[in-house]
């Protein structure tokens, strides 16, 4: 058995543990805070057979990024305004993901 400790953001937890439950995998979610920015993330404990761990770790990474349109000053084009940004679309958020061996589990 496996136990992944998966560090996302608050923003993509929730679609990443519904997704998670949807396969039934077992999933706890504990709040914390990122160093980066002190952005709000949560960290889910993942418990899961080992032959489940590839699934798992695709399902991460389907949920855990998503595209948004961010705002950026207009470098290198020609133009009359100090203030000109134009909208472009990133990849935001991401996983990190610690696999631990776990020795014995035990369910009261």
């Amino acid at each position: 058995m496996k136990l992944l400790l998966a560090i996302v953001q608050n923003d993509d937890q929730k679609s990443l543990t519904y997704a998670l439950i949807e396969r039934n995998i077992s999933v706890t979610r504990i709040a914390s805070t990122g160093g980066f920015l002190r952005g709000g993330n949560s960290t889910l404990m993942i418990g899961v057979e080992s032959d489940r761990l590839p699934e798992t770790l695709e399902i991460i990474r389907e949920h855990s990024s998503r595209r948004q349109v961010v705002t950026v000053p207009a470098t290198g084009i020609p133009h009359n305004i100090d203030s000109v940004t134009m909208p472009i679309s990133v990849t935001v958020g991401g996983a990190t993901v610690f696999i631990l061996d776990v020795q014995e589990t035990y369910k009261f």
